[in-house]
């Protein structure tokens, strides 16, 4: 019976302590999602402006002013992303087949691939560091 009467969670047992412990985890889970959708925002306004900047065929420079963009927002995994790109034109080089025209796709596509690496970096790989790192400070 001890041991029912400590997984009750009936306000007799639950002290205010442990209620502040799980409003503050309450808290940091809500203030985590809201940082996930407004670095996504961001990601998303950037493209938007790109979109309705964009002049037409060859306007390299809406393209280059959204991968600067992204490369700020994914630092640092943007430039994984960014030499990706470079040596996939340099392979194609060799080849005698170029990178497609600028193009609303083409930004998008790279865009896209930006996004997937920041995301990945910051909001998987960057918690699972820190919460290991955190488990093995911890005295056992």
């Amino acid at each position: 019976m001890a041991i029912f009467r400590q997984l009750d969670p009936s306000p007799q047992t639950i002290d205010r302590k442990s209620m502040f412990r799980y409003d503050l985890l309450r808290m940091k889970k809500a203030l985590r999602v809201l940082v996930r959708i407004a670095w996504v925002a961001i990601c998303v306004i950037a493209l938007v402006n790109a979109l309705k900047g964009y002049r037409g065929t060859s306007d390299w420079e809406m393209e280059e002013g959204l991968a600067f963009q992204m490369l700020v927002l994914a630092f640092p995994s943007s430039f994984v992303v960014a030499a990706g790109l470079a040596l996939t034109g340099a392979m194609l080089g060799r080849f005698g087949l170029a990178l497609p025209s600028s193009s609303k796709v083409g930004m998008t596509a790279s865009w896209f691939l930006f996004v997937v690496a920041g995301y990945a970096q910051w909001f998987v790989l960057l918690p699972r560091v820190l919460n290991r790192r955190k488990r093995n400070k911890e005295p056992q």
